[in-house]
């Protein structure tokens, strides 16, 4: 054979011997309305730790058809069509099912996004028994100008938001493991319950899909829970002050400090305030500081708030709403969050308020007068 044949038979050879190319993405398929015909499906991967999305496929609706390839690893989505929009779960290679019923896109069909689905129907649920029936009950107590049943029932409603986070995760480790639903889950992981088990599946996921993105940023959330579990140091806090200035949480070393998150439109944490204002009047001058952490997003709101509680302690924000790398530093994902700190930075306390806030600054400062 001549020698320019056997080299092309090599290279034949080779290329059979090579393994073939898999995609990793999903398939978004189904028969729409006529009226979508033209209309452009958008599908968004969803980031959730700084509230970003970026574009991974787009489709127009043909002849009351839709069929969209997303050439993208597995994840938490989101479509778009026309005014109407749903999230989603997308596995590796799965084919999902879009519809519209009742004006509403529903995405069905994929392994991971019925989990997912089911996540939600439990998530709200839960929601509504332990936190939502409890603001009915506030506003009707506000209507009534109750103002102590006010107070009562808003410390509930903080209480109850705290139990369906627990929820939330005894669901995760009972029925998401091992799937990319698990990432859609882990804006709402509670970091002080079952944290061990959830790790455990989380770096189990990320040992069998290591090149994944989901994996890499699943592992980052478990360090930052260990980053701000009792015992460790702090993490660094720095932003910019009401007044134009710049503050460090590190600056405060030295004092016992309260590292309050909150926002003007956060009713418990306004509440909170008014407790805020006879402690910090009491232990100030014992060696207590509050930095107050805003997810606030107007100047205006925040600067106000701050004012009309008589908040003279201290306070930073960026002012980026949930989009603050100053939140998710500290896997802030609800209000209100606070962490209690000693002398040396170390975290003593974590969603310390009213009576139990009193008692642990009595027992390191002493009784206040």
């Amino acid at each position: 054979m001549p020698r320019h044949l056997r080299f092309l038979s090599c290279a034949v050879l080779l290329l059979f011997a090579l393994p073939a190319v898999v995609h990793a993405g999903f398939t978004l398929e189904g028969s729409l309305p006529a009226d979508t015909n033209g209309q452009l499906a958008t599908v968004e991967r969803e980031w959730l730790e700084d509230r970003s999305t970026e574009v991974v496929g787009r489709m127009p609706v043909e002849n009351g058809r839709l069929s969209l390839f997303a050439d993208a690893d597995p994840g938490f989505f989101r479509l778009r069509l026309g005014s109407a929009e749903t999230t989603f779960v997308a596995g590796e290679g799965q084919r999902l099912l879009v519809t519209l019923q009742g004006g509403a896109l529903v995405v069905s069909g994929g392994a991971d996004q019925e989990k997912f689905l089911t996540y939600e129907k439990v998530r709200r649920e839960s929601l509504q028994r332990l936190v939502l029936s409890v603001r009915t009950a506030i506003a009707a107590a506000r209507t009534a100008g109750n103002e102590a049943e006010v107070e009562r029932l808003t410390e509930a409603e903080v209480v109850g938001y705290q139990a369906h986070r627990r929820e939330l995760n005894d669901f995760v480790l009972a029925q998401l493991a091992g799937s990319p639903a698990l990432y859609a889950s882990s804006l709402r992981w509670d970091g002080d319950h079952r944290l061990d088990e959830l790790a455990s599946a989380v770096r189990t996921f990320a040992a069998a899909h290591p090149e994944w993105e989901i994996s890499q940023r699943m592992l980052a959330r478990l360090e930052r829970f260990e980053a701000t579990a009792l015992g460790a140091i702090a993490p660094e806090l720095a932003g910019p002050t009401p007044d134009g200035g710049t503050l460090s949480l590190s600056s405060l070393r030295g004092r016992y400090v309260l590292v309050d998150f909150w926002a003007s439109w956060c009713p418990p944490c306004r509440i909170e305030n008014r407790h805020y204002v006879d402690l910090y009047r009491k232990y100030r001058d014992r060696g207590f500081e509050i930095l107050a952490v805003s997810v606030d997003q107007h100047g205006a709101a925040w600067r106000g708030g701050i004012a009309d509680d008589h908040a003279t302690w201290l306070h930073i924000s960026d002012l980026t709403g949930w989009r603050s790398p100053l939140a998710a530093s500290y896997n802030v994902s609800a209000l209100p969050a606070s962490f209690l700190l000693d002398p040396e930075g170390r975290i003593v306390a974590k969603d310390a308020r009213g009576e139990r806030l009193t008692a642990l600054l009595a027992k390191h400062l002493g009784e206040a007068r």
